[in-house]
C-alpha cells in the first residue's frame, strides 16, 4: 500500500509539472511568501516493520527568502513537527509520540504549486509495548503544496518515516 501511495504521489505530480497548464516562465520569477506557517498534517507513520496513523502539527519559520540558487525561485525554512502516533498491538492500541526538526527547501514551480525537499532529525517517543524509548534518527523527505488564493495551502509529504497530506496557513 506504502509503495502504491508514493508512486501515485510521484506520478500526480510529475504529470503536473510537465503538462503546458501554465504560461509563466516555470520555477523562475519570485512568489511571496509571509514569514510564517503553521499545519496539520495526518497519514502513515512507519515504525520499523511497522505502519501507525499519526497526526501532525506543523510550524515554520522562513529563514531565506532567496536561497541558493540564483535562477530559480527557492527559499528555506525551519521547520517542526509534532503529534501523536497510534501503534496497534494485538491487545490495544497505545499512544506515542511522532517529532521531528529540518530544514526545508522550496523550489516555486509557479504562484500555486511549490515543490519541496527536507532535511533534519526525527523520531518517536515509543508506548510501553515498543520499549517505553525514544528513538532519534536522521530524517529526508520531499512533498509538494498547493497555495490557494488566500492564505490557505494543501501540502503532501513522502519520507521515511512518514507518508500524509494536510492544509497550513500562512501569516
Amino acid at each position: 500500500m506504502l509503495k502504491t501511495l508514493k508512486t501515485t504521489l510521484v506520478l500526480a505530480t510529475l504529470s503536473l509539472f510537465t503538462s503546458g497548464a501554465f504560461a509563466a516562465e516555470f520555477w523562475k520569477g519570485h512568489t511571496e511568501a509571509r514569514p510564517l506557517e503553521a499545519g496539520l498534517m495526518s497519514g502513515m507513520a512507519i515504525y520499523g516493520n511497522h505502519s501507525n496513523w499519526s497526526v501532525l502539527a506543523s510550524g515554520a519559520y522562513l529563514l531565506k527568502d532567496k536561497a541558493f540558487v540564483a535562477d530559480l525561485d527557492d527559499r528555506i525554512w525551519a521547520e517542526v513537527q509534532m503529534g501523536p502516533s497510534f501503534f496497534s498491538t494485538p491487545a490495544s492500541t497505545e499512544t506515542g509520540l511522532q517529532y521531528s526538526a529540518h530544514l526545508r527547501w522550496d523550489f516555486s514551480y509557479n504562484e500555486l504549486w511549490t515543490v519541496y525537499a527536507l532535511g533534519g532529525f526525527g523520531g518517536f517517543g515509543l508506548p510501553k509495548s515498543y520499549g517505553s524509548s525514544l528513538t532519534f534518527h536522521p530524517r529526508f523527505g520531499a512533498g509538494v503544496e498547493y497555495q490557494t488564493k488566500t492564505a490557505l495551502l494543501f501540502r503532501g509529504e513522502i519520507s521515511a518515516e512518514f507518508v500524509g497530506v494536510g492544509v497550513a496557513l500562512n501569516f
